[in-house]
């Protein structure tokens, strides 16, 4: 719950009860009573304390003396003290039936599953005793926001709102985080107006028209369905992967080309109630050579579907994926197929950190007659991946991803183990301009000797991203990139670099 709101309540709470409990129900006259109430009044809680901790000793069985001690315990924010003495000024002699709303909402602030037990168990009293019942009903509210049981506390903030006309903007503001909670975010932005209607000029209502801002920008950045398109235009310095040392491909020659990138996906993130989770993509990809047209354009798509549960501490996911190719040769005709599915767990350390694992399978086909039985690619095998992503800032994130594969080839040439790393970060650097920054070391030994070159291959593939991101436009991004390839392998042919320089725009809408 916002500060700000709990120190709003505390105050008209403290104001009301200090009316109520005066000097007849002190049951003394005594010096430091007197004298702790006035500095009470007068806001000088350390001197209170010093007071009324002496009127204690001086009176144990006053529960007047207990009561205000209790409160200014709980101005210092003190709360383990200021229960101890509210809780005696419920079982002294006179009882002051005022020190329950307050213990309630000292057990609250504590927040342990114990104290909140207990202020069930004192707010079950009040309602039988017909107790401060509007106040009551708001802190039963706020009790069952925190652990979670939205529905209830909703029920809760609206009695209380109905009991009394004076907590209606409060409740309206509780019942519009309970809505945010549960991803009912229509209902919670028309709560927070209604928060902000009951009265335009307190601080609480300042305090949710920014929430409702934000509360706009997340229906914004959650809305179900979202497309990307991207159009580059590139410069590759190496499209048929030309081996370093030419001698052993002497005929490759005209490897650099220009390239038209396209780019089309749909992301689809419904939000829904409760503790389901889904969310999928459908992507497209598409480059367009202009040399080596005829055996290089290709077209690639891509579904990806995650279904999951959330459990609170961590969400369990399935996660799917079919990527489909297509390469010209000189017409389109089918090239590779994967499919990959596997559990997914993600696990939120904190609010800046995500810790995901994936444990999936691969199952890949490749449609090109190899030209010898040993080179036939098709396989299956396990493939996982362990990612952090740290959100060190607004707009600002930072990736490290490490993976396992292993194919099983049909054809002895191709079967492998393969560690992937790779980092990735997005920077911001003034308004609108982001650094794009990222990395990939692919590492692959080969299980069998090869049987053309009579070596285990080894490959070491290296991949680095240097981009800048600008938002010309609102759903526009104008974007530079420079990705550099550099392929090692102890049988030259693998052996390779490559440089990719683009320029294009991203539409997000």
């Amino acid at each position: 719950m916002n500060k700000a709101l709990v120190s709003f309540i505390s105050l008209l709470l403290s104001s009301l009860l200090l009316t109520a409990v005066g000097p007849s129900q002190a049951g003394e006259k005594g010096f430091y009573l007197r004298r702790g109430i006035e500095q009470y009044k007068l806001e000088n809680y350390e001197e209170a304390i010093d007071m009324l901790r002496m009127a204690r000793r001086e009176n144990p069985e006053s529960s007047a003396a207990a009561f205000f001690l209790g409160l200014s315990y709980k101005q210092t924010m003190d709360y383990q003290n200021a229960s101890e003495h509210l809780r005696d000024a419920l079982t002294l002699t006179p009882r002051i039936k005022e020190a329950l709303v307050e213990l309630v909402e000292v057990l609250f602030r504590l927040g342990e599953r114990e104290n909140l037990d207990e202020a069930k168990k004192w707010i079950r009293v009040a309602e039988r005793e017909e107790i401060f019942p509007a106040k009551i009903a708001f802190l039963k509210g706020l009790i069952y926001q925190k652990e979670g049981k939205n529905e209830l506390a909703i029920e809760a903030f609206e009695k209380a709102a109905s009991l009394d006309r004076t907590i209606t903007q409060a409740s309206e503001f509780q019942i519009a985080l309970c809505h945010v909670q549960e991803k009912r975010l229509e209902k919670a932005k028309e709560k927070l107006q209604a928060a902000i209607l009951a009265d335009p000029r307190t601080d609480l209502a300042a305090f949710a028209r920014r929430y409702r801002d934000l509360v706009d920008r997340r229906m914004e950045m959650e809305r179900p369905l979202r497309v990307t398109l991207g159009v580059f235009g590139q410069y590759d310095t190496n499209v048929v992967l030309k081996p370093l040392d030419s001698s052993v491909a002497p005929g490759v020659t005209d490897e650099e080309s220009g390239v038209l990138a396209s780019t089309l996906r749909l992301d689809y993130v419904p939000v829904l109630e409760g503790p389901w989770l889904f969310n999928a993509y459908l992507a497209g990809y598409g480059r367009f050579h202009d040399e080596h047209a005829e055996t290089h354009d290709n077209i690639s798509g891509s579904v990806y579907a995650v279904p999951g549960y959330n459990f609170g501490f961590f969400s369990l996911n399935l996660a799917i994926q079919y990527d489909y190719a297509w390469i010209r040769s000189p017409d389109y005709e089918k090239y590779a197929s994967i499919l990959t599915g596997g559990p997914l767990f993600r696990k939120p350390l904190g609010d800046k950190h995500l810790l995901e694992l994936f444990a999936g399978y691969a199952k890949k086909e490749y449609y090109t007659a190899p030209l010898i039985p040993e080179e036939d690619r098709d396989s299956d095998g396990p493939d996982a991946y362990l990612s952090w992503i740290w959100i060190f800032k607004e707009n600002a994130f930072f990736n490290f991803r490490y993976g396992y594969f292993y194919d099983d080839t049909v054809g002895k040439n191709w079967e492998n183990t393969g560690h992937r790393f790779s980092l990735n970060a997005t920077i911001p650097l003034i308004d609108k301009l982001d650094l794009q920054l990222g990395g990939q070391a692919i590492l692959q030994n080969y299980e069998n000797v090869h049987t053309v070159f009579g070596i285990k291959r080894e490959d070491k593939y290296y991949q680095g991203l240097v981009g800048l991101s600008w938002e010309a436009f609102r759903h526009i991004n104008i974007v530079a990139q420079y990705n550099r390839t550099r392929a090692e392998s102890n049988i030259e042919i693998y052996d390779y670099k490559r440089d990719i320089y683009s320029l294009g725009f991203e539409l997000r809408f």
